[in-house]
């Protein structure tokens, strides 16, 4: 049996440990690139990840691969999601992740109505169609419909577009705050034309955005979570403070693919998250928690609620 060369074996370990602080792990978003997602585009840009230790690829959405999906698969390390699609999956499914950091404290989605119909509180809503989205996005609109029993209020799927609103073909739309209700504002209604419902406000605060992993990953590499969620918040904070870089760096990402958009868009969308985002916390506070697996009980999307210490590791 031939012997190995003592320097080829060190020249061997070498390359090991070097292939392993150099693994590539993908951060899959929720969606395509916009302001939505600057910390994490940021954190790349800037080498926050780079610094911290970490290869990290910031890769949009893949639409091949239903939301959570890539990450039990192993397509991916790390996966953005909201709350209640977390929740969801962690109930349903036997395959376990993990939510190591809520970005998002508050919700951007809204509903939005015009003063012309008479709607000025929840109550006004009975009689008047109601125009909902599908899967996480009807969560609230549904759960604030039962909880206060409000009876002849007519759901409409609305389509992902603010169209039906527009043409007057529903009376209550859903809109993401950064998004949706700036359409409203280009279409030439006012501001002080409109009634906003803000969630949060209604005492239904169901965060979205967070960062998620497999549980096993978390256990095995809790210091590249660390990493990530720290680098992260870093390109949060450095986006918040630049505005103007981040917004030209992301609208040049998003115009290389089908996905066009403006820096007004851009910096609107920025501006609106800014008031999402708790840049002193990253934890998923347990009375978000326990409200959220209440409403997705409550319309029979979980059977059983999630252990709170189980499903949030605070990794920082």
């Amino acid at each position: 049996m031939k012997k190995c060369h003592p320097i080829l074996i060190a020249w061997g370990v070498v390359l090991f440990f070097v292939s392993l602080s150099e693994a590539s792990h993908t951060i899959r978003l929720q969606w395509v690139p916009q302001t939505q997602f600057a910390g994490y585009y940021m954190a790349a840009e800037k080498g926050f990840y780079q610094e911290a230790g970490i290869d990290a690829d910031v890769m949009p959405v893949d639409p091949k691969v239903k939301g959570l999906l890539g990450l039990l698969s192993r397509k991916n390390d790390f996966e953005t999601a909201w709350l209640a699609s977390g929740l969801i999956m962690r109930a349903n499914h036997p395959k376990k992740l993990v939510l190591i950091a809520q970005f998002f404290q508050k919700p951007a989605l809204i509903l939005v109505a015009k003063k012309s119909a008479r709607i000025k509180s929840v109550r006004d809503f009975r009689g008047h169609t109601l125009g909902v989205w599908d899967g996480v996005f009807s969560v609230l609109p549904r759960a604030l419909i039962k909880k206060h029993t409000l009876h002849r209020v007519k759901l409409v799927s609305q389509g992902f577009t603010i169209e039906p609103f527009l043409e007057g073909k529903v009376d209550i739309a859903s809109a993401m705050r950064y998004n949706e209700y700036k359409q409203i504002l280009a279409s030439g209604i006012k501001e002080n034309e409109l009634t906003l419902f803000d969630f949060s406000e209604l005492g239904m605060n169901l965060p979205e955005d967070g960062l998620y992993v497999r549980e096993e990953f978390a256990e095995k590499h809790s210091d590249v979570c660390r990493k990530v969620v720290e680098a992260t918040l870093k390109g949060w904070k450095y986006a918040f403070g630049h505005k103007d870089e981040t917004v030209a760096h992301i609208t040049k990402i998003a115009n290389q693919t089908e996905f066009k958009t403006t820096p007004e868009k851009q910096l609107w969308m920025l501006d609106v998250v800014e008031n999402l985002i708790d840049l002193d916390s990253t934890a998923l506070k347990e009375a978000d928690f326990e409200r959220a697996a209440d409403m997705l009980k409550s319309l029979k999307m979980i059977r059983k609620q999630p252990i709170y210490g189980l499903f949030f590791k605070d990794v920082k």
